[in-house]
């Protein structure tokens, strides 16, 4: 099950001029990509997580999503030609940190920029283009989603995890 929705624009492009690092990924998922066909270079993209200071504007997204609790942050970049196939996510460290059931965790997905030709989200095999700054998308846990930029401009995201 997911949601879409859109929340006012709360932040400028700061975001844009953080440090970025290498998004991880096991070998299980590469390896799985791999024999679904993918030869792609570069899967996943780069993360500003919660180890680093978050801009004031997170929590008054937060703020917007009052039922969720212990909400963490990640800023997302994907660049050009870096892909992340379809998956679901694991939430392994998040319901160990805050002792929760997986099936009690959402995803939020805010669009920081408005969309850009090449750029591209999918939620339980629908695609999604053309979305505006501050648009949303939540998932549960199991919901299949994927997300790509075959665009020359990179595609920023913030990530939001909480519970029910």
């Amino acid at each position: 099950m997911y949601t879409q929705g859109n929340i006012e624009q709360c932040w400028n492009d700061e975001y844009k001029s953080f440090t970025f690092v290498k998004q991880p990924i096991t070998k299980e998922e590469i390896d799985n990509w791999r024999a679904a066909g993918y030869d792609h270079e570069n899967f996943t993209g780069n993360l500003y997580d919660n180890k680093n200071p978050m801009p004031e504007w997170t929590q008054v997204i937060a703020d917007q999503f009052p039922f969720l609790s212990d909400k963490t942050f990640t800023i997302y970049r994907m660049d050009t030609l870096e892909i992340m196939p379809t998956h679901t996510d694991h939430f392994r460290r998040y319901c160990e940190i805050f002792d929760v059931n997986k099936s009690s965790v959402r995803r939020v997905l805010v669009f920081l920029d408005n969309w850009k030709p090449g750029h591209y989200f999918e939620v339980a095999g629908k695609g999604i283009v053309n979305w505006r700054a501050g648009d949303y998308c939540m998932w549960d846990p199991e919901v299949d989603h994927a997300a790509s930029n075959i665009g020359i401009e990179p595609r920023y995201t913030l990530q939001m995890t909480g519970h029910v």
